[in-house]
């Protein structure tokens, strides 16, 4: 592995040194924030009301107010718009735009943290540095440059942006113990303080960069997924190869939704790409879970992009934005690999138990009415391999389940889950014939049957047979 060893996330969140905002700064940020929201709050029930002005006006205006309040709130867009099967699609296709088009910051910022973090002006270490970003996140904008002869992304971040979150989930904290106490709404503070630490630690680019050498390693012996390669790193700067390529979101929930990510002008998808991008896709979440116990936190189609065998030789895929990960323990990846082999099995009990492990401080009192609930859920909608499972639809139904009964999930099994789904409505756009689970079932049977040293060096072989399958299924 690299030779600096991968810290833990509540060590990485430790490293962001900012002071706990004060009294009045909370304050503040609280009435920034009404106001912000004022606007889409005070219409709410005009919205409501009327379907026209909700689809072409009210949803614009979400947007643009999570856009102005910051980070999490464009975290949080980003990630509701990859999901049509959870939000109104109309709703969605506004809130794409935050993937690659939230607020910038000016060059003057840029300039100054470029100088600070590599010793020396831009003009002196760039061949050239185009000024205008091309893309925009909810951390940081990413420009294009020339460095050394090779073309480069250099990603700055925002200003003030570790203040505005710390701030930010100090404010959330606080509401979600007022809610607990009013509503009684459980476990909603340890899901906040857990989302917390993974966005502020996200803020340090050096620790990206860290994560970027890891899936590098992880990777290597893949010709066709590939990771930016570190050039250069501090925490506000980083400077890595620079990945041409289409955004998989401009044939998932752009054409899906009748919306541009600025990629612009890209020819439809043939069956083979189409079919690539689906299984490379679960191929990949596969063995981040089951060898590497390391999954890509933000594994939605906006961050990754397909590198077209048309005009790079070969298909490819590009992984981006590894800010956020989750480090899983062996307990909690045996835990979710034990449901997915359990909805395999159609096994809605064995499945309960699974999910009942998804917390090490499990409150839910409840266990055997959720157990009878899983089971009813399985007999109805998951009867094992080869029948037709519908996989986001199992899997709401059994978050349905989780909330009612109050069960307990912690944030890396939330994290593990959100991808899955991302992955299984990336299938559902791009080959609807695809069966997530199905297709999974070569890699998760050796998994079960091979000790864990002999599954490493069998999984190439078994990746192999599965991708056979798939091409005979196709």
């Amino acid at each position: 592995p690299p030779l600096r060893e991968i810290i833990g996330q509540r060590e990485e969140a430790a490293l962001v040194s900012e002071a706990p905002p004060g009294f009045a700064s909370l304050v503040g940020r609280a009435v920034v924030l009404a106001l912000i929201f004022s606007p889409p709050m005070l219409l709410s029930w005009l919205a409501w009301l009327w379907p026209f002005f909700r689809n072409r006006v009210w949803y614009r205006m979400l947007t643009a107010s999570l856009a102005r309040a910051g980070t999490a709130f464009i975290k949080w867009g980003q990630w509701a718009s990859c999901r049509p099967d959870v939000f109104p699609t109309a709703m969605c296709a506004a809130l794409a735009s935050l993937h690659s088009q939230a607020p910038r910051h000016g060059w003057r910022h840029t300039e100054r943290e470029v100088r600070e973090a590599l010793g020396a002006p831009v003009d002196q270490l760039f061949e050239d540095f185009e000024r205008r970003p091309i893309a925009s996140g909810s951390i940081a904008q990413i420009h294009r440059a020339v460095w050394l002869n090779q073309t480069v992304a250099v990603k700055v971040r925002h200003p003030a942006v570790v203040r505005r979150i710390v701030t930010d989930f100090t404010l959330m904290r606080a509401a979600s113990d007022l809610l607990a106490r009013l509503f009684g709404v459980s476990g909603l503070r340890a899901s906040v303080t857990q989302f917390s630490g993974t966005m502020v630690a996200q803020t340090r680019l050096d620790v990206e960069a860290e994560h970027l050498r890891r899936f590098g390693w992880n990777f290597a012996a893949w010709r066709d997924v590939r990771f930016p390669r570190v050039l250069a790193a501090s925490e506000a700067v980083l400077v890595e190869s620079y990945e041409a390529g289409e955004l998989v979101s401009t044939y998932t929930t752009d054409l899906t939704l009748g919306v541009s990510s600025g990629s612009g002008g890209a020819d439809p998808l043939s069956r083979e790409e189409a079919h690539f991008v689906v299984s490379r896709g679960e191929d990949l979440y596969l063995k981040m879970l089951l060898l590497d116990n390391l999954m890509h936190a933000d594994l939605h189609p906006g961050n990754i992009l397909l590198r077209r065998a048309r005009r790079y030789g070969r298909n490819s895929l590009a992984l981006l934005d590894v800010g956020m990960v989750a480090r899983l323990t062996r307990r909690e990846a045996d835990a979710f690999i034990g449901f997915l082999n359990a909805m395999g099995a159609g096994d809605g009990a064995a499945a309960a138990r699974c999910v009942l492990r998804f917390s090490d401080s499990q409150a839910c009192t409840a266990r055997e009415e959720f157990e009878a609930d899983m089971s009813d859920l399985f007999r109805r909608t998951c009867r094992g391999y080869g029948t037709g499972i519908q996989f986001g639809e199992v899997l709401r139904g059994v978050l349905a389940l989780v909330r009612d009964r109050g069960v307990a999930i912690d944030a890396n099994y939330m994290t593990l889950v959100t991808n899955v789904l991302c992955l299984e409505g990336m299938a559902g756009t791009l080959v609807p014939e695809y069966n997530v689970l199905d297709a999974a079932r070569p890699l998760l049977d050796a998994h079960r049957a091979l000790p864990r040293p002999l599954f490493r060096l069998a999984m190439p072989l078994v990746a192999s047979l599965k991708r056979v399958k798939d091409r005979v299924c196709r």
